[in-house]
């Protein structure tokens, strides 16, 4: 709610209250008094209002350990400044108007009445204080609600998916037997017509028994694991093209002991074989490893085809780059460059 509108409620407010006390008296006493010192000790009234409210019951009740002691404590030294204040100004008032006979006496009387009127207005002003924090309260907790809400609803979508994703592991366990079954017997049947295209069959079995068991949770295979994977696959694939496939793969410094996100480097490498051209001895392919004292870098670099038969949506790299995100967060960097010619990518690991 706009301060302004905060504002005009409360003076409204204070201007109905003041009208009701001085009518009040007027048709009970036959009185009314100076308008300055209404406004004189209806501000000292309010001031007393406002300050027990958001001084005194926000500091005890907010920022100590004994709220209700401590608001006690309070709310008497601020009766005491109260008393003093008034019977000053009583004191002054009654001194500029000698001529009249008034005079102010601090007796048991001026004390008690005085106390009476102050306790009055604090008494207003703890009902105020208890409906803002009754109406905090309630925010608050619906606040809550919404969130719990929220996280309710959330967690129902990650049980739908958990489930959607149970059930095609489940599918996939079937296909799997499926394809390896599969293999044995086109691998059985081959090799004893072609050494060739048997040992072909043989490293295909053995790269699919890498990704899908690899794939079945976000644990990290050693690094010298996907280099033999990717070795592997170097291999099916000059099988495939015989003489016409140019690669070479580098390795720098120790990589033993390092585990990494399975299937990443692999999925560069065979992105590459997919779309690049590797069929040139004088401009081939290129694979770099290297382990530096704080980082792995993995570079692939290829010379583009004019023509592919494999339509590029890059959702290979994507994938990589949310699976790098969820599972190493700011602690990697990937770099891609397509130029006119030549198309690499440089994907570094802070270990």
């Amino acid at each position: 709610m706009p301060v302004r509108v905060i504002i005009f409620r409360h003076i409204f407010v204070w201007l109905i209250f003041i009208g009701y006390e001085t009518a009040f008296i007027f048709f009970t006493l036959h009185y009314l008094g100076p308008v300055f010192h209404y406004i004189l000790f209806y501000s000292l009234n309010i001031c007393l209002f406002y300050a027990t409210a958001h001084i005194i019951l926000d500091y005890a009740f907010f920022k100590t350990a004994k709220p209700y002691l401590i608001a006690f404590t309070l709310i008497a030294v601020e009766m005491a400044i109260y008393l003093l204040i008034k019977f000053v100004i009583d004191f002054f008032l009654a001194k500029s108007s000698a001529g009249t006979g008034r005079h102010v006496v601090f007796d048991r009387l001026y004390v008690i009445t005085n106390i009476w009127r102050g306790l009055y207005f604090i008494g207003l002003s703890i009902a105020y204080w208890s409906m803002l924090y009754m109406i905090r309260f309630k925010e608050r907790n619906h606040v809550m609600e919404r969130a719990q809400l929220k996280a309710v609803a959330e967690n129902l979508e990650l049980e739908n998916k958990y489930i959607i994703a149970e059930n095609a592991y489940l599918q996939n366990q079937i296909s799997r037997h499926l394809l390896f079954n599969s293999l044995n017997f086109i691998y059985n049947a081959v090799h004893r017509l072609s050494d060739r295209a048997g040992k072909g069959v043989m490293l295909l079995a053995e790269i699919m028994r890498y990704s899908l068991v690899s794939s079945e949770d976000n644990r990290t295979v050693p690094l010298t694991t996907e280099v033999e994977q990717i070795e592997k696959l170097i291999e099916l694939s000059r099988l495939r093209f015989e003489e016409a496939f140019f690669i070479r793969f580098r390795k720098k410094g120790r990589l033993n002991n390092i585990r990494i996100l399975p299937l990443v480097l692999i999925t560069l490498v065979e992105n590459m074989v997919k779309h690049g051209d590797l069929g040139e001895a004088d401009c081939p392919a290129l694979i770099l490893l290297e382990r530096t004292e704080s980082t792995l870098i993995f570079e692939t670099r290829n010379k583009k085809r004019s023509s592919s038969p494999h339509r590029k949506c890059g959702i290979g790299l994507k994938n990589i780059n949310k699976r790098l995100v969820n599972f190493y967060q700011d602690r990697f960097s990937i770099t891609v460059v397509d130029s006119n010619g030549e198309f690499s990518v440089t994907l570094i690991l802070h270990l």
